[in-house]
């Protein structure tokens, strides 16, 4: 009933994405019809002009011009390479690729945003069961000592206070190059988008990986990690965990829908208790109608980085009384669909 719902009183990016996600319906014409509503709309021509401006080698940031952030804002439109709409707005796919391969660090951000956008670029795939082949070589040991003792370091006086990361787990000791061992919120996100086309060993070793993330070992990591002590007696900011949602610990409320939505698209997370429990707990919010209205926190649209859950519009126009019922409903059945 509640997708019905969708299609009757959703904007058209809603009612695509019910059309396609939720029902699955293959007719072409009411496909088409509806991606044709869903491109005039003025969010999705902001997004594309977004995606026109793109400048390739600025992949990491908060900004609406970084790579992390205008892909899969496209993506969450239901815009993906391979479409008129989403080709004509980019650069030479060889350039894209040229650009986003030049440095390590960049492939750990630029790649799983790559992926989620279905550019067929040699590698990608290759990157992701390497990058999951060496997160599993430590995860599997489910070590949670990630720390230094601070007195080995010096650290300048913006990082004083917050943890060391051991320099074994995030860099090279040969080559001196990045190569963190922790599962990033950027691997999560390409490990989604590569689960169903990898081999059953890979799979085995992502499976790994999540139920570290998801332990109560994992709860004590410290938010953001800490720092990495780099070659040339240099420190820098880690970036993003990958806390998982709801959790009395950690309850970044505008991440919890949005990293919820992520976990999703892995079985080991769905049989796991936490997850059952954070969708009991979201049903809370049903209707007697059958649809839902999540607390308004959980929405959040700013201008910030796109995996700390800070663009979960489906432009829906949010000065009509429904708009928040429609999004809700939306995610909520999603999020259903993969207990199923």
């Amino acid at each position: 009933m509640s997708a019905e719902w969708l299609l009757n009183n959703a904007e058209p990016v809603v009612r695509y994405r019910t059309l396609v996600e939720l029902l699955a319906i293959d007719d072409e014409a009411l496909l088409q019809n509806t991606m044709s509503a869903l491109l005039t709309l003025p969010q999705t021509q902001k997004r594309l002009s977004l995606l026109h401006a793109l400048d390739y080698s600025k992949t990491h940031g908060s900004g609406m011009t970084n790579l992390e952030n205008v892909l899969p804002m496209l993506n969450d439109f239901g815009l993906y390479y391979g479409m008129l709409a989403f080709d004509s707005e980019i650069k030479n796919i060889e350039d894209v690729a040229t650009i986003v391969s030049n440095n390590k660090y960049d492939k750990l951000i630029a790649y799983p945003f790559l992926l989620r956008s279905k550019f067929p670029i040699d590698g990608l795939i290759d990157f992701a069961v390497e990058r999951a082949n060496k997160i599993h070589e430590f995860t599997q040991h489910m070590d949670f000592d990630i720390y230094d003792d601070p007195k080995n370091h010096k650290t300048p006086k913006a990082f004083h206070g917050r943890p060391i990361i051991k320099p074994s787990i995030a860099y090279d000791a040969i080559s001196g190059e990045v190569n963190i061992k922790l599962p990033l919120i950027y691997d999560i996100v390409m490990f989604a988008e590569v689960y169903n086309h990898v081999s059953i060993n890979t799979q085995s070793k992502i499976d790994n990986i999540i139920n570290y993330i998801l332990s109560p070992g994992y709860d004590v990591v410290v938010p953001m990690y800490g720092i990495i002590p780099a070659p040339s007696r240099r420190y820098y900011a880690m970036g993003w965990d990958c806390k998982k949602p709801f959790n009395d610990r950690h309850n970044y409320s505008n991440q919890n829908l949005h990293r919820l939505l992520l976990y999703s698209c892995f079985p080991t997370a769905v049989r796991n208790t936490w997850f059952t429990n954070a969708i009991n707990y979201l049903l809370q919010y049903k209707t007697q109608s059958g649809t839902f209205i999540f607390p308004k926190e959980y929405l959040v649209e700013k201008d910030c980085n796109w995996v700390l859950g800070t663009h979960m519009s489906l432009a829906e126009n949010r000065r009509k009384r429904q708009w928040l019922e429609v999004e809700s409903t939306f995610y909520m059945l999603k999020l259903l669909n993969c207990t199923k």
